[in-house]
């Protein structure tokens, strides 16, 4: 009687530690069924290409055939340039940054020591790309994306400006070259017109460097009051003030705008737009700034470097690397160049 109750007893709390488990190993049974479908990797990556232009059809392409391949689900969210490096720190302080977003060099200042809950905003892809992978890029190019001892993106393209012409308006004429001068620039200039944002920045420094000068020296200080910056700044506004060659008040819209009219034969601007123009203009060209007339020094425009970054904040760190690379690798860099003229860092 008592071996039989003590087996008695033993058999109840065998059958009620079964009932315990029981419940939980159908639950565990019934989540892994139920997120078989959740298991279809997505991300979203964040484009910076002006909406209806050959950049984002080449890229939306590129885009789709990375899924086609790898069958990761991509959204592709196009952001305003001048504006998605601000909408990005928004969204990743409030932890809806995109896994992907295309940056530029000169824009890795603002990143760089940013934080969200002690973290950087972007994820150092050193340990995710192989030496065999690193080494297919130009290393400057490289060296470009880098913050301190992070690599934050993994470069596509670089531009810089240059003079573009309509070839149709120099009929008769001398077409710039690079031998030309900025005497030569001004000569044309008052014959067939010459645009660009005079007051912009970014379109002095290229004067700056043409007459000897530096934003910064070898300690980083900036020299902005030194070498040739009164002079070069002096001649770019004698164009509007003086000669009024390029028209009071030029901004990028309205020297896009004019070019595109045939309103002026010549623009200082980027590869960014050599598409655009081309559809209005069968005969576009294409050459180097001109040179200072007094040194011989060819203006000298920044090189800006254009890449991909993977948001720290992403779940799928894995699959947006393998998206920027993606839209990094010789295949895309070429239709990219071949399609737009950007120029590859492959």
């Amino acid at each position: 009687m008592v071996m039989r109750g003590h087996a008695n007893v033993r058999l109840r709390s065998f059958l009620l530690v079964i009932l315990l488990i029981l419940p939980g190993c159908l639950q565990e049974s019934s989540d892994e069924v139920s997120t078989g479908d959740d298991s279809e990797v997505s991300i979203e990556v964040w484009y910076t290409f002006a909406a209806e232009t050959i950049e984002e059809e080449v890229f939306l392409e590129s885009v789709e055939s990375f899924m086609e391949e790898t069958g990761v689900q991509v959204k592709a969210t196009r952001v305003s340039y001048g504006d998605a490096d601000q909408l990005f720190m928004t969204a990743a302080q409030g932890g809806e940054a995109p896994d992907l977003i295309r940056i530029s060099s000169d824009s890795l200042g603002k990143f760089g020591e940013v934080r969200v809950d002690g973290a950087p905003l972007f994820e150092d892809l050193r340990p995710h790309l192989t030496p065999a992978q690193r080494q297919a890029f130009d290393p400057v190019s490289l060296e470009s994306m880098r913050y301190g001892e992070s690599l934050y993106a993994v470069p596509a393209s670089f531009d810089c400006l240059s003079l573009i012409y309509n070839k149709a308006l120099f009929d008769g004429m001398e077409e710039p070259n690079e031998d030309w001068t900025l005497d030569d620039l001004v000569a044309a200039g008052e014959m067939v017109g010459l645009e660009f944002p005079v007051k912009n920045a970014y379109w002095w420094f290229p004067f700056l460097g043409g007459y000897g000068g530096e934003l910064f020296d070898e300690n980083g200080t900036p020299t902005l009051d030194e070498g040739g910056a009164a002079a070069s700044l002096e001649w770019m506004m004698d164009l509007e003030l003086e000669y009024g060659i390029v028209p009071e008040g030029t901004q990028k819209i309205s020297m896009e705008n004019s070019f595109e009219a045939w309103d002026t034969g010549m623009v200082i601007d980027g590869p960014w737009n050599w598409a655009r123009y081309g559809k209005g203009i069968d005969n576009l060209g294409q050459t180097l700034l001109p040179k200072v007339s007094e040194n011989g020094d060819y203006l000298s425009p920044l090189v800006t470097y254009k890449g991909w970054a993977v948001s720290k904040q992403s779940p799928q760190k894995v699959a947006a690397t393998d998206l920027a690379l993606y839209l990094s690798s010789d295949e895309v860099q070429k239709e990219f160049a071949l399609q737009t003229y950007a120029i590859p860092t492959s």
